[in-house]
């Protein structure tokens, strides 16, 4: 997006008037609010008149969001900066792309297949007794999204436990382990190149703990990546290789085999209809008309608080115990997707770009950090996420749950004035307020794809590439150089800006060790 769109909507921006004064003008806002695949979408508490939200819509065409999304349907390459093409789409059946689809399908066919087999009892550890654990060991997309998953489909659980460990400090996997048995435990280990430092450290030592049991690990050992080559190398057997693709960025695969782990908790026909809740959301984005499409919507929302009003972030706050996990895997879809500082073109951006979002769970963030969301100085846009249908045993709380929802949003909106500065609660604080009908597999499955579609709409307004992770991959080459440096003792004789601190380690390390 060019700097002279940018400037024209900061001022029309400029003249919008206050939330109190929208209302006034407009106490409905309906215009604003929309509902997709089971999910009710209410910005009306966006600062956003008539004339602002037709411009909002005219840079979106303007960057042709809709051919775009055809475009990644069709296995396009939309990926410029890698040559890949961004196939998630494909990955629940909603591609264009036979050859994308075709392949995905299997995958997912080869999935079910040992999925139900360790559920059935078919597949069992090397001493024969049937799998009632299972570790999945990935870190970042291979995580985040399962981690999710998991957690949001608490009731629809009914297969083996599932244990996730991710962090590379020891700490999280001998936590892990010391409530497992060696002979009912199986190891899901995702990594997209089957490299990834965290998740190879972390596998060495989850197979290195069954063999110490006298555990013959082929049979608890299964493999979800882009390099089944580099699995078998390792020792994982070839049939239990789950093999996904490099045009699956890792944020964006959760409805590929990266899922191997849910799947293995749900079962084939709820984690199908979390794939069909996915597809429904994708042919909404597909075919809606801009200005009622949920995911255009919801990122020109986004868009605008960040890039045009430039606010530095935004709050996700689901009133959803099960919900827990969405503000992380957000994290990492919006801000490793949109977290750049150039253009497609290689060209430096001229506008902030991904907000920083972060969030906890309502009602517990009410008592940490809704005070700042308040009164403080700063103004932080709140999304709101809440479901209609209870998920817990008491439905009176349920009730008291989502009526703190509601009246966040209005207190943000509205504020109260009180002569007492300490008191006084501006308001004009905006919020959107996305509520599930309930929180099925099938509205899960379209959330999140809602959540996916935002993402790259941002991307392409701003644009800048949503599908690389550039940024990623320094930090991972500098911690292997320094990492060979650690063990041996010995630094390279290169001075560094962290020289004078990894010496320092040094001597404390070795001060600590035993003699």
């Amino acid at each position: 997006m060019n700097s002279e769109v940018l400037q024209s909507l900061r001022a029309v921006s400029a003249h919008v008037g206050s939330l109190a004064e929208l209302f006034a003008a407009d106490v409905e806002r309906d215009w604003l609010v929309l509902d997709a695949c089971g999910i009710h979408a209410d910005f009306s508490r966006q600062q956003v008149n008539q004339p602002l939200f037709e411009q909002l819509l005219s840079a979106a065409e303007s960057v042709d969001i809709a051919s775009r999304f055809k475009a990644m349907g069709s296995g396009a390459i939309v990926n410029a900066t890698e040559q890949r093409a961004v196939g998630h789409l494909a990955l629940r059946g909603s591609a264009t792309d036979s050859a994308m689809s075709q392949l995905a399908q299997l995958q997912l066919q080869r999935a079910n297949k040992l999925s139900n087999d360790i559920r059935g009892g078919v597949h069992r550890g090397s001493t024969g007794q049937p799998i009632t654990d299972i570790v999945n060991i990935g870190i970042g997309g291979s995580d985040l999204g399962p981690v999710m998953a998991h957690a949001a489909m608490r009731r629809y659980l009914d297969g083996p436990r599932i244990h996730f460990v991710s962090n590379i400090d020891a700490a999280h996997l001998d936590d892990c382990l010391a409530t497992l048995q060696p002979s009912t435990t199986l190891f899901v280990i995702a990594s997209k190149t089957f490299t990834t430092l965290e998740t190879l450290s972390n596998a060495r030592r989850a197979r290195l703990w069954l063999e110490n049991a006298g555990i013959e690990s082929a049979a608890h050992l299964v493999a979800v990546t882009a390099a089944p080559g580099e699995a078998v190398q390792w020792g994982v057997l070839e049939a239990q290789c789950l093999h996904f693709f490099d045009w699956v960025g890792g944020r964006f695969s959760l409805s590929s085999v990266i899922g191997f782990s849910v799947l293995c908790a749900m079962g084939e026909h709820d984690f199908g209809a979390l794939l069909e809740g996915m597809r429904e959301m994708d042919a909404h984005v597909l075919n809606a008309p801009l200005e009622q499409n949920l995911a255009v919507v919801h990122g020109l929302m986004w868009w605008l608080n960040s890039s045009v009003l430039q606010r530095t972030s935004i709050a996700v706050v689901p009133y959803s115990h099960d919900l827990r996990f969405l503000p992380s895997f957000l994290q990492q879809l919006m801000m490793e997707s949109n977290g750049k500082s150039v253009h497609v073109d290689g060209s430096p951006v001229d506008a902030p770009t991904s907000p920083v979002v972060w969030g906890a769970t309502g009602t517990d963030s009410q008592h940490a950090f809704f005070q700042m969301l308040h009164q403080g100085p700063q103004v932080v846009p709140v999304e709101f996420v809440g479901v209609v249908a209870s998920t817990g045993s008491d439905d009176n709380a349920h009730l008291q749950l989502n009526a703190n929802l509601f009246a966040q949003a209005q207190a943000l909106a509205a504020g109260k004035f009180d002569a007492q500065g300490h008191k006084n609660f501006a308001g004009n604080r905006p919020s959107t307020v996305l509520m599930l009908n309930e929180l099925s597999p099938r509205q899960f499955g379209a959330l999140i794809a809602m959540y996916e579609h935002s993402c790259a709409v941002q991307g392409w307004l701003m644009g800048i590439n949503s599908f690389d992770q550039w940024g990623v991959e320094l930090g991972k080459v500098l911690a292997e150089d320094v990492a060979a440096e650690l063990e041996t003792g010995t630094l390279s004789a290169q001075k560094t800006m962290t020289h004078p601190l990894l010496e320092w380690y040094l001597r404390a390390r070795k001060k600590l060790l035993p003699k």
